[in-house]
């Protein structure tokens, strides 16, 4: 296995490590590993390890460092006309299979399947031993790739925590949120990930608290407002919304199948107060003001519900049409979930979230 995640370094057989040398022998296999079953122009490598100042005969001290590599790696340096190419495959190298285990992490997430995307991605951040490159940093090629590595392992390690989320692990990850907003302060991901964690574990109070925090940085730094994604999870925290709150597996049951009748609308202000298995189960949305008129609205509604099976509100932004069908859905006397769609960019991600709302899994409907 080739190693940068950390120092540079090669394991040989018999998991021994391999002697490199001094930095610019490192570098040089840093560079052709990042390239791993690729051919690296000799002028590439010379620009990498030298900079635009190359020193007199500098081709002919990469050529050197190449033939003192070959005698201790366990693999060979093939020389091509154009350049050099390590002749190991990309898997072979602890960045590339982090990529690797990171993109199959995201897939299955993205699929419903938090507990494999939670061990896959924690497989690809165990691979890092330390800060990218970390003793060839000063080569000029380094520099951006400890930059694009860096955000990728961060992205991982956002992506490990919705799993871990989607599993429950509210209490758990606290704690390390708390350190991640610390340590990357402008990412708005993790601290709407950490406002979800408080929130799930019953500190509503304190989720809010992050969110003040995070305006106040994002106004002071940048001069900006809390993006969408982020304004989003203050308003669920601010409405109580279950599904922030519970974890997927903690969900109740479905309940039994509809009568065979027609749904009616129950009379504004009906609670029922029964504890039969009959009784619906509604996963809405908190309401933090009275629900004042749409009287008429909510009567249609009701007669249009009670002979169709989809009944879809319109008018301009701004109208009320989320928070009247809210109320109506409220009063429906079977089952009701909520859907949040606003934070969705494209069709294709309808199905998983109406799947989240409802705490099913992809898979388990096949």
């Amino acid at each position: 296995m080739f190693g940068i995640l950390g120092t540079t370094r090669v394991v040989g057989a018999g998991g021994v490590a391999v002697a490199l040398g001094g930095p610019r022998r490192r570098a040089l296999l840093a560079l052709l590993a990042l390239e791993a079953g690729r051919t690296v122009t000799v002028e590439r490598l010379v620009d990498g390890l030298y900079g635009p100042r190359t020193p007199a005969g500098v081709a002919n001290a990469v050529q050197s460092q190449v033939s003192r590599l070959r005698q201790v790696l366990p693999v060979a340096i093939e020389g091509h006309p154009a350049g050099y190419r390590l002749a190991a495959r990309p898997q072979d190298v602890d960045a590339h299979r982090f990529e690797q285990l990171g993109a199959a992490g995201r897939e299955a997430l993205a699929a419903g399947d938090p507990g494999r995307a939670a061990a896959l991605l924690r497989e690809a951040l165990e691979l890092w031993r330390g800060p990218a490159l970390a003793d060839v940093g000063d080569a000029p090629f380094a520099a951006a790739q400890v930059v694009r590595l860096e955000e990728l392992r961060v992205a991982a390690v956002e992506d490990r925590v919705a799993a871990d989320l989607a599993l429950g692990r509210h209490r758990q990850l606290v704690a390390e949120l708390r350190e991640l907003v610390a340590a990357h302060p402008l990412r708005e991901r993790l601290r709407g990930q950490l406002m979800r964690a408080l929130h799930g574990s019953g500190r509503q109070g304190e989720a809010l608290e992050v969110y003040d925090a995070a305006r106040r940085e994002l106004a002071e730094t940048l001069g900006a407002d809390p993006g969408p994604e982020l304004a989003a999870v203050h308003l669920a925290v601010l409405r109580g919304e279950p599904h922030l709150a519970l974890p997927r597996g903690d969900r109740e049951s479905p309940g039994p199948p509809e009568s065979r009748s027609g749904p009616e609308l129950l009379p504004p202000g009906h609670v029922s107060r029964g504890t039969s298995p009959a009784a619906p189960r509604h996963e809405l949305p908190a309401q933090l003001t009275s629900f004042i008129g749409r009287g008429p609205e909510l009567d249609r509604i009701g007669a249009l519900l009670a002979r169709e099976r989809l009944v879809t509100v319109t008018g301009p932004g701004g109208a009320g049409k989320t928070r009247l069908a809210v109320e109506a859905a409220g009063r429906y006397p079977h089952d009701a979930t909520f859907v949040a769609l606003a934070g969705l960019t494209g069709g294709a991600e309808l199905p998983q979230a109406v799947l989240g709302a409802l705490g099913l899994r992809e898979g388990g409907l096949l």
